[in-house]
């Protein structure tokens, strides 16, 4: 068994790991075709402005964001992935939490003002 291994030095990537990687894009591209060619170009077109502006949207800092939106668009509300449950970082106790009103003030850029943050004096 291991004389036959011997000749093939890389097998390269996993048949599912292709379709992994490659599926989402090319089914992506096949289906604007078709909507396209069955509602007319200014189907895909709308798809991509709902899509724009849900990806827009952002909570808080410090807030987590869902996404949900697109996720109703891309039909990924009822995937159940390894992201959803391995490593998710909002269950870690261990993460450092800052308050709202830190975030925000950093974001702004009130942190670096002087007179501004922890400490000062007005």
């Amino acid at each position: 068994m291991p004389a036959s291994k011997a000749g093939v030095s890389h097998l390269g990537k996993h048949p599912v790991q292709l379709i992994q990687e490659q599926g989402p894009s090319a089914s992506a591209v096949e289906k604007r075709q078709m909507l396209a060619k069955t509602y007319g170009i200014a189907m895909p077109a709308r798809m991509d402005i709902e899509r724009q502006i849900l990806g827009a949207q952002k909570r808080l800092p410090g807030l987590p964001s869902s996404n949900f939106g697109q996720e109703i668009l891309s039909n990924d509300v009822d995937r159940f992935g390894f992201e959803s449950y391995l490593d998710n970082v909002n269950d870690r106790t261990d993460a450092p939490r800052r308050d709202a009103h830190s975030l925000m003030e950093s974001k702004l850029g009130l942190n670096a003002m002087p007179g501004y943050g922890p400490g000062s004096r007005r």
